[in-house]
């Protein structure tokens, strides 16, 4: 696995015909946040909460130049066997026969797992992996749509059980699947 240069990683993407998909990885807690609201000065807005670190984790995948989505929820907590799933999906979702895949990731420890590297060597043919620089989430698409997610279905917002909460983040994440053009300016500057 290579440490990405993008320019040159796009250029040999667009030679190749690769698809270009950034995966990551996020969790989304129960509790509330409050974000850019508006009251009178020295009033400051109060969301209920029962305290609780419930939270929910995501994987999720986006293709570069057309905004499609793609996300898997995990009950358990990340590791390399749950991103190993998540890959194979990401293997069915984006890859077209002659396109292979180009898919940047974070430097998240079991993205660097023998196993890992091993699922990545098996399947060299539909995938080529580039890790980003560490400390980067900056270069990561799918972190734009996470700041989406949580201002659309997360903050300012309380949710009394986990369930009402899957149900905010789920009708938010198929509403990207059907449209990605909510999205698409989003992925503008990773062009």
């Amino acid at each position: 696995m290579d440490t990405l240069h993008v320019p040159k990683s796009k250029k040999k993407a667009r030679e190749e015909g690769a698809i270009i998909v950034y995966g990551d990885e996020a969790s989304f807690r129960q509790s509330p946040t409050l974000h850019q609201t508006w009251a009178p000065i020295n009033s400051q807005p109060k969301i209920l909460s029962k305290g609780q670190r419930n939270s929910q984790k995501i994987f999720g995948a986006v293709e570069l130049y057309s905004g499609k989505f793609l996300y898997k929820h995990k009950e358990d907590n990340f590791n390399y066997e749950t991103y190993v799933e998540f890959l194979e999906e990401v293997q069915a979702c984006f890859y077209k026969k002659g396109h292979r895949i180009y898919l940047i990731q974070d430097n998240a420890s079991y993205h660097k797992k023998p196993e890992t590297y091993e699922w990545f060597s098996a399947n060299r043919k539909y995938i080529e992996v580039f890790n980003l620089p560490p400390y980067c989430p900056e270069l990561n698409s799918t972190e734009r749509v996470w700041h989406y997610t949580r201002m659309q279905a997360t903050h300012n917002r309380y949710y009394d059980t986990t369930k009402e909460l899957c149900d905010a983040l789920f009708l938010t994440f198929s509403t990207i699947q059907k449209c990605p053009d909510l999205i698409n300016g989003l992925l503008t500057p990773f062009l």
